[in-house]
């Protein structure tokens, strides 16, 4: 079974009415995940990220729902915690690189798991050297 990382601006897209073919592609992985044909993992890092842009652009309600949806197996996605590990992997990979905190994360977890990141996000365009991108558009 093919196995991906899934970036929080992937999520996101899911919320944004500019990303209509970033969104279709989104729904398609979500979909194949369902079906059970792929598995999606996401850090529980950028599951918070995307909690904390939902609520501050949609309001607590969304993003309360979005956290509530994903417990209870709505969305297809495996959140993997953080631990000591994780934490200190990913603070090498920002000072290395120039991506945010959230998003060396997601690319610890992909280089930890050997799994491709699917994004959007041009940010991780300076990681195609440790981890594979999947872009959500081509």
């Amino acid at each position: 079974m093919k196995m991906f990382i899934l970036d929080s601006y992937a999520l996101l897209c899911l919320f944004d009415k500019k990303r209509r073919s970033e969104k279709e592609a989104v729904t398609k992985y979500l979909e194949d995940a369902e079906k059970t044909r792929i598995k999606l993992y996401i850090s529980k890092i950028n599951e918070g990220e995307v909690f904390y842009k939902l609520y501050k652009y949609f309001g607590g309600p969304i993003a309360t729902g979005f956290r509530e949806d994903l417990k209870r197996g709505l969305f297809p996605l495996h959140v993997v915690s953080v631990n000591d590990k994780r934490a200190e992997a990913a603070s090498v990979i920002k000072a290395q690189y120039p991506v945010s905190y959230a998003d060396a994360f997601c690319i610890e977890l992909a280089k930890d798991m050997n799994l491709p990141v699917i994004t959007g996000d041009p940010e991780f365009e300076c990681v195609g050297n440790i981890v594979k991108i999947i872009p959500l558009s081509s």
